[in-house]
């Protein structure tokens, strides 16, 4: 038995009922539905097209389709995150690691500064605001193309919104546990925390950059790389 357009669909249509919001991920499932259910009425010419349906969905266990998906989203995540490296990379390289010492160099000068610990704060609350809004005008424009397609990409929603989340994390962690809570404790702190500061700050600004600037610029070129369909889209 070879399923029919009509049944590849309603196949789509049931993954989405059983909250696959994913494209990608649709389409990797509705693959092996299908053949699934082709072995299986081979072996049972008897069974109907939905009977075949429920046995092979019945294989993925009592959460359903969740194993799947949490599998695929770690996957993109793990995916995203090799970017970030492949990126950071770059830094270390010239020409641009002669900013990157630039940016060592100003971050260390800032702790002579009275208000330095003011300045510290506020570049990391800036960064954060600057990714939260960019992670805000990234998912209206996802949105809207989502409208149009009809189709929504797990690696697409990873690059706009993973950034957002590692980078709040990152600031969360670095206000709490590394800075001083105050501008006094700051200013009397030792050459090693001072220097680790300077380092944390930078590598902040620039995991920053690389994740609200070069990743979504790249993203169709990124997109097109894992998933070839999505050039049609």
């Amino acid at each position: 038995m070879k399923l029919t357009k009509i049944q590849i669909e309603e196949l789509y249509k049931f993954t989405r009922k059983h909250y696959v919001e994913y494209y990608d991920v649709q389409t990797e499932l509705v693959d092996h539905l299908a053949n699934d259910i082709e072995s299986i009425c081979k072996e049972n010419p008897s069974l109907s097209f939905e009977e075949a349906r429920d046995i092979s969905f019945k294989k993925f266990g009592v959460f359903g389709f969740m194993d799947v998906v949490q599998s695929k989203e770690s996957q993109m995540t793990k995916k995203y995150f090799k970017l970030i490296l492949k990126f950071m990379k770059e830094w270390f390289q010239l020409p641009k690691i002669a900013l990157t010492f630039g940016l060592l160099f100003v971050f260390y000068e800032i702790q002579s500064l009275e208000n330095a610990y003011e300045i510290y704060l506020s570049v990391i609350f800036g960064v954060f605001i600057i990714q939260l809004i960019t992670v805000l005008l990234n998912r209206k424009k996802q949105q809207k193309k989502q409208q149009i397609t009809k189709r929504r990409w797990l690696f697409e929603s990873i690059i706009q919104t993973q950034g957002f989340g590692s980078i709040g994390l990152f600031a969360f962690y670095t206000v709490e546990f590394l800075l001083p809570n105050s501008s006094i404790a700051f200013s009397e702190m030792g050459l090693f925390r001072s220097v680790l500061s300077v380092f944390v700050i930078t590598f902040f600004i620039i995991m920053s950059y690389i994740s609200i600037v070069v990743i979504p610029k790249k993203a169709t070129e990124l997109l097109a790389e894992t998933y070839p369909e999505f050039k049609l889209s």
